[in-house]
Formats: structure tokens, C-alpha cells, sequence
């Protein structure tokens, strides 16, 4: 697949490479889950990524998969790490970002369609949403999960030492030539995008327009994943 790689370097070591969206047409945590289990035995990963971020619940997944395997994790951030890829980059000790790489987190962002119940429903779960991704940014950064929210709420973009200061990352180093584009249709959900940013991100060719994507309005898309607590034929929930 082009959208992710994983092998086996010296030794114990595995390189593992999301360069590309979390969920869709991307990262699947199906996937990803099995690669890495196909690994074998490793004590230590390199995980780099260049991402947009993408579905919360395949994100989720991946998370959990990598918090819980037992190998120590070094995050490389090497373009951009925004929404959920961001959550994902909290596995990393250390995580190690280029001067002109960026992390952005964000509120958890989504549609839904239906009655007036449905979306009380579906804001509940926004925000149960946001509470289960607060402790993964507090964990690291050492932050109060209102510190955080009150960043998530802002929509905040950090460049390497801005995310250094903030306890996001652990190292920041020279920066590096502008990364491949990534395909995806992010830029135009993102508010506060730097426009370095925006150039690095290209709406996915021969690809069919997604309905859920089109802006802060209800989506006509159910998810594959509900969580329990909803109705999967009229809820879909991502961070974007």
C-alpha cells in the first residue's frame, strides 16, 4: 500500500511510516493492527509521520495498539501531525520534530443527520469524544486536560519549537527539505492552517468527492465503527 509502511529494521528495531490519512481510503487500524503484529518480536519502533489526521475511531485504535505494545516508541514528525495523527504522536518517547514540521490539535469535528434527539445524541458524543482524547495530550505535555481543551478549542497549529515549549515534543531538530504532498482533502476543513501547510496537502486525484467532508454540515454517511451508544445508521463521528 502506498499510504503506509512498516518493516523490520536491524535487530528488534521496525520503521513504520503514516504518510498518509488516518481511516477512508488511508491508514486502516485493520491494517495496521495486523502489520504490526506481523513484526513479531521488536523492543523498539520508529514511528514517522506526515499526516492530516482523520476517522477518531480508527485513530483510537491505532493508539491503543501502540500505548500497549509493550515496545519503546521514538515519533518523527516529519511534515505535518494535525488532528488525530497528532493523538496518535503522543505514543512517542521521545518525539523529535524538524524546525518547520507542524502539530495542530483541534476539537473533535464531525456530522450527523436526523432529529432534533439525534443530534443532541451526536454533540454527547463529540464531547465524550474529546474527553477520551484529553488524557493522551495531559499525559505528555504535563498539562492540565483544561489547559488542553482550552488549545483544542482554539484550533492550534505549533511548528517544531512551538511544540517543544508547550511539552508536545521532546526535540526539535534542524529543519528539513519540504516532505512529499500528501493527497487529502483537509484544507478544506482546517481553519487556521499555516499556508506552508496547505501547499503540502493535495486533494486526492481520480478520487470521488466525499459528501462527509463538505464543510460543518450533516453528513448523509454512516460509519463503519459506531461506537455502542449510537445509532451507526445515523451518527458518524471524526476528528478531521
Amino acid at each position: 500500500n502506498s499510504w503506509f509502511r512498516m518493516q523490520a529494521g536491524h535487530q528488534s528495531d521496525a520503521d513504520i511510516y503514516i504518510y498518509d490519512e488516518i481511516g477512508f481510503w488511508g491508514v486502516t487500524a485493520k491494517q495496521f493492527i495486523s502489520d504490526l503484529n506481523a513484526l513479531g518480536d521488536i523492543t523498539h519502533i520508529n514511528l514517522h509521520i506526515n499526516s492530516p489526521g482523520g476517522d477518531v475511531f480508527e485513530g483510537i485504535a491505532i493508539f491503543n495498539a501502540l500505548k500497549t505494545h509493550g515496545a519503546s516508541i521514538t515519533v518523527y514528525v516529519d511534515g505535518v501531525a494535525a488532528s488525530m495523527a497528532s493523538v496518535i504522536a503522543m505514543v512517542g518517547n521521545p518525539v523529535i520534530m524538524p524546525e518547520n514540521s507542524f502539530m495542530m490539535i483541534h476539537k473533535p469535528f464531525g456530522f450527523t443527520g436526523g432529529d432534533a434527539e439525534d443530534m443532541r445524541t451526536y454533540a454527547d458524543l463529540l464531547d465524550k469524544v474529546e474527553a477520551v482524547l484529553l488524557p493522551a495530550y495531559a499525559q505528555k505535555t504535563g498539562k492540565t486536560t483544561d489547559e488542553i481543551a482550552a488549545m483544542l478549542a482554539d484550533e492550534t497549529w505549533m511548528s517544531g519549537a512551538e511544540c517543544l515549549a508547550h511539552g508536545f515534543a521532546d526535540q526539535v531538530t534542524p529543519a528539513v527539505k519540504a516532505m512529499a504532498c500528501i493527497q487529502s482533502k483537509r484544507t478544506e476543513e482546517f481553519k487556521k492552517m499555516p499556508e506552508s501547510i496547505r501547499n503540502m496537502i493535495t486533494p486526492p486525484r481520480n478520487s470521488a468527492p466525499r459528501v462527509q467532508d463538505d464543510g460543518p454540515a450533516a453528513s448523509r454517511t454512516p460509519v463503519q465503527a459506531a461506537a455502542p451508544v449510537v445509532d451507526e445508521n445515523s451518527i458518524r463521528a471524526q476528528v478531521l
